[in-house]
């Protein structure tokens, strides 16, 4: 008996240590503003009443027997559809004959954007004690953790830092599971929301060998109000700034060029106005996530940097340009390889679109380095200095998994315009787009997976210009009724496949 009794209470002491494991080990959201449901008439929560009302439904539920009870599980644990203001239906949880997915996983209230936790990744880090620049979505891209996870070296160590802020919360009312999945086969404690719809939901109809009419284009442009910007400063405060946007600082806006040339020189914008260039580039954001939308396509006007070199007589002994920001932005300077080999391609850009930068690209110019990332994109420059440095510099197409080498976003692809949960008639023809860019490698072909990528339908695009995303579109059909997950990666010219493929669940009705 006393062994008996000895066992039970190491059993009990080691379940109380489990749940204590896993209460540290949770990834739980950090409260924000409760989230504010799509439809006019639907309250942000439920009062006490209504969440007595709903637990006494659920507990009659459970004692209902056969048929009864499949129809009143059927109709109350049915999955939430909300309706945006521009009319579009959203459900975010497949539908599946057992209720399974709400009824036991419970997936509308798990993951990041749940009931009363963010309403929005993008602006959650403003809540955050420290400044943080301010982000937006182009392109309506269904926001993830990913966005999260790129600039933190792919949760390297937000992991401590989320679990800090949200168990030292008192608005935090979750427990493990509200962002974690226990993985079946490992184990591990997943992301939920990074693995719901490939692992944790029943109920995603599957589709081999996709059909589609597929199209791509290398000249579509973004709106000026769509493109990308990360104000970035010399103190890394992220903090925005609101420069002078007149005329009067254009016009008196001034560039110096020296370090190892023969002549260095001090110029305006409007010296070179008669021997500005235009040109169509893509910038992609060095930490664009996969499916990310910081990415863009634009018609840009500039001083080719090649027409700065021979005033001044650039010589060969020089290792790294440093573009000097007006605030002393410094941060990310070229080696000479790539500046001799784009020299006439690197642009002092002044107009995006036939305009005038705005304020937030940097106005009154910005250097543009096209197939780089965006962090050598520096804003309001003052000064070029071309330089011997004791370590010739980095220079960055992309980002690398510190834990495998691989790339995270390149090549990489995203599907625009339509939300996660988004509901599609039946027998009528959704045209999907997104873009795919592998920085300084070509893109030759897109592929399209409707089941989870067992099978992937390849879509050739022949040769591309690196200094241009492809931006590409599917139109594809959905016969029958279901719940589906469109998965889009991209193939590189060095042979390279996306890593992590964009996706977009949907239902369709």
């Amino acid at each position: 008996m006393g062994k008996r009794l000895t066992t039970i209470l190491l059993i009990a002491l080691s379940a109380c240590a489990l749940a204590c494991c896993l209460w540290a080990c949770s990834g739980q959201p950090q409260q924000s503003a409760p989230k504010e449901s799509a439809t006019a008439s639907e309250p942000a929560g439920d009062s006490p009443e209504q969440a007595d009302g709903v637990d006494a439904e659920a507990d009659r539920i459970k004692m209902l027997q056969g048929e009864e009870k499949v129809a009143a599980a059927q109709e109350f644990y049915a999955p939430k559809v909300t309706t945006e203001d521009d009319g579009t239906q959203i459900q975010l949880v497949p539908n599946d004959p057992y209720m399974w997915n709400t009824a036991i996983l419970k997936g509308e209230n798990r993951g990041c954007v749940a009931e009363g936790c963010h309403s929005s990744l993008i602006d959650a880090p403003q809540l955050l004690p420290m400044t943080h620049p301010k982000l937006w979505n182009p392109y309506n891209v269904d926001a993830s953790l990913k966005f999260c996870y790129m600039c933190h070296s792919k949760a390297l160590f937000m992991q401590d830092s989320m679990h800090a802020l949200h168990m030292d919360s008192d608005e935090f009312k979750g427990d493990c599971n509200s962002c974690h999945y226990i993985n079946p086969t490992t184990g591990e404690h997943e992301m939920w929301d990074l693995v719901k719809y490939d692992t944790a939901y029943m109920g995603i109809t599957p589709v081999p060998e996709v059909a589609g009419d597929f199209s791509f284009t290398q000249d579509s442009i973004t709106p000026t109000d769509q493109v990308f910007y990360y104000w970035e400063n010399a103190n890394h405060q992220g903090i925005t700034p609101d420069n002078d946007t007149s005329e009067e600082a254009y016009q008196n806006w001034e560039i110096k060029v020296g370090g190892t040339v023969e002549s260095e020189f001090t110029f305006k914008l409007t010296d070179f106005e008669d021997q500005m260039v235009d040109r169509v580039y893509k910038m992609d954001c060095q930490t664009n996530p996969p499916g990310g939308a910081y990415v863009a396509n634009v018609e840009v006007k500039g001083i080719p940097l090649s027409v700065l070199m021979e005033k001044a007589g650039v010589g060969a002994d020089w290792n790294a340009l440093h573009s000097i920001a007006d605030d002393g932005w410094d941060v990310y300077p070229l080696p000479k390889e790539y500046v001799d080999q784009y020299k006439d391609d690197i642009l002092l850009v002044t107009e995006i679109n036939g305009e005038k930068l705005g304020m937030l690209q940097g106005y009154p110019v910005q250097l543009w380095t096209p197939t780089l990332g965006g962090c050598h994109y520096t804003k309001r420059v003052v000064e070029l200095s071309f330089a011997n440095d004791p370590v010739e510099p980095k220079y960055f197409k992309g980002f690398t998994n510190p834990k495998t080498g691989e790339m995270f976003n390149k090549p990489n692809t995203a599907i625009f315009n339509y939300a996660n949960g988004t509901i599609f008639k039946a027998g009528e023809a959704i045209e999907f787009e997104g873009f795919a860019d592998a920085y300084e490698v070509p893109v030759t072909a897109v592929e399209v997976s409707l089941d989870k990528g067992k099978t992937w339908t390849t879509y050739d695009l022949g040769e591309t210009d690196t200094m241009r995303w492809v931006n590409w579109k599917l139109t594809y059909t959905p016969e029958k009724p279901g719940s589906y997950l469109i998965k889009v990666r991209a193939v590189a010219a060095d042979g390279s496949v996306s890593t992590d493929p964009s996706q977009l669940f949907f239902n369709v009705q």
